[in-house]
């Protein structure tokens, strides 16, 4: 699992000269193993091999060690039988797996930022005449382009996806709070999936004064009112993201005006996308088009990609400089907002392909 993952990996680092790579953000350590564990946990590379260090309680922790390459170091966690302090015994761990190591005396490469001082000191102590470096944002790029075995897992997430907007579209009636909306959509995608799924975005009623972004309360959906649902299920660690606009009844002019106007956004945005393309002059040419067509520029970016994360490279915002790739997963969602009035926001799913893109995300968001 995810062996693809750890041989980019190998890749980048023996390409920097590093012999001796500590892993410690929860979200690389999920990439490299294809494992969903509960923090804290390492993942150790040396030389070409990797160990993950975890708790023992974990039943599929242990099967990491029987991919090649790979071993599993356990660590206690939960116990009844002494105080917990996992951080403790991880630096212990840690600091007995390097000492074991054959003289690390070249480039030792760190994610310092997510890690726990204690474990960092094993780190040094172990290691004393090793060049330390930081591998900050090292991975992000790599995990940017997506595997076939990632992509299996956004494309079911995306048929849960749908089944929730078919549900939120039925459940946006006069009278229903935003919750009752919400609890309808979840109840839908966990019947599907039979078991709890971890959701989320906004699901939002048109009138509130702020009406962008938003978990769901007890606004009451009104007469004239829209309704925004931008929904993520999250399967197996990798999450989706969508959005729909949905209408009480049947929409008012001014909103089937801003509706089709917004589609044409999205179209307009989706064409733009190709390997090689610039993520920031694409959300240029975007607002650009939003501007053009009379409407205010949403305030929010206008695509960004998804993973192990609901929000990762490459964002498509005025700063990024980053080229589209082959086997990005992006989003692209362009909105227009009146506070307390109305609000329109249409987002799909591309995967960037050698030829422009493909869709992921099917659910529907014409009009009625």
């Amino acid at each position: 699992m995810h062996a693809q993952q750890r041989q980019r990996t190998t890749r980048m680092l023996e390409e920097a000269g590093v012999e001796l790579a500590l892993f410690s953000d929860f979200d690389s350590v999920r990439w490299l193993t294809g494992l969903n564990l509960t923090p804290p946990a390492l993942v150790l590379f040396e030389r070409g091999n990797f160990t993950l260090l975890a708790d023992e309680g974990y039943g599929e922790t242990s099967t990491f060690g029987d991919e090649t390459g790979c071993a599993f170091v356990p660590v206690i966690g939960y116990t009844i039988q002494q105080p917990i302090d996992a951080p403790a015994r991880l630096a212990e761990a840690l600091r007995e797996l390097v000492a074991g190591v054959n003289g690390p005396s070249g480039r030792v490469g760190v994610e310092e930022k997510s890690l726990i001082l204690g474990i960092w000191q094993s780190l040094r102590e172990a290691s004393p005449g090793s060049e330390h470096l930081s591998l900050e944002g090292w991975l992000l790029p790599l995990r940017a382009v997506k595997t076939e075995e990632e992509l299996t897992r956004i494309r079911e997430g995306f048929r849960l996806t749908t089944i929730g907007h078919e549900a939120g579209r039925n459940a946006v009636r006069l009278g229903q709070r935003e919750i009752d909306v919400w609890t309808e959509v979840q109840t839908a995608v966990e019947r599907e999936a039979g078991k709890w799924m971890q959701m989320g975005n906004d699901c939002i009623v048109g009138h509130r004064p702020a009406n962008m972004s938003a978990a769901p309360l007890d606004f009451e959906i009104i007469a004239n009112d829209s309704f925004i649902l931008d929904l993520s299920v999250v399967v197996d660690g990798y999450w989706t993201d969508s959005c729909a606009t949905y209408y009480v009844e049947q929409p008012t002019a001014q909103q089937v005006e801003m509706h089709r106007f917004v589609e044409e956004a999205l179209a307009y945005a989706v064409s733009l996308i190709r390997p090689g393309a610039v993520a920031k002059e694409v959300d240029h040419k975007v607002r650009s088009f939003m501007v053009a067509g009379g409407y205010e520029v949403y305030p929010h970016h206008t695509g960004h990609g998804i993973g192990l994360t609901g929000h990762e490279a490459p964002r498509i915002v005025p700063y990024n400089q980053e080229q589209f790739q082959e086997g990005n997963v992006i989003m692209l969602e362009p909105g227009i907002y009146i506070p307390g009035v109305t609000a329109i926001r249409l987002e799909d799913a591309f995967l960037v392909t050698a030829d422009g893109t493909e869709q992921l995300s099917h659910h529907d968001k014409s009009l009625p």
